[in-house]
């Protein structure tokens, strides 16, 4: 049952990195467009994209292990959170910041909810 739970929290992982790489390309789109609506909504949703997918790697990192229950992402979410909050965020540091970890993350989820079904 355990497994169960660990991959309903990989799927909606997997979910909300798909939702927050769409919100980048929207990010994108807005500040090409200068549209701030759209700006201000994408900003909003990296935001809290960025602090669920923080919040379910912690949690997933605890259940593995209770001796180390650091979370590698905090520092990068704290840095992303950091430029989503200026008034004009650069959609480049952003890009930087997250396109290569999102697809590290991806990976891993994947891995592991292969590894949770096979057992």
């Amino acid at each position: 049952m355990s497994n169960s739970n660990e991959i309903t929290q990989l799927n909606q992982l997997l979910g909300d990195i798909k939702v927050l790489v769409g919100s980048l390309s929207i990010l994108d789109k807005a500040t090409l467009d200068k549209d701030q609506v759209s700006l201000a909504t994408a900003q909003d949703a990296i935001n809290f994209r960025v602090r669920e997918i923080n919040k379910t790697v912690s949690n997933l990192q605890v259940k593995r292990s209770a001796t180390n229950s650091t979370n590698p992402m905090t520092p990068l979410a704290d840095a992303i959170l950091l430029e989503i909050s200026k008034p004009n965020p650069d959609a480049k540091v952003l890009h930087t910041l997250l396109d290569d970890q999102l697809e590290t993350l991806r990976k891993l989820a994947l891995s592991e909810i292969l590894t949770l079904s096979i057992e």
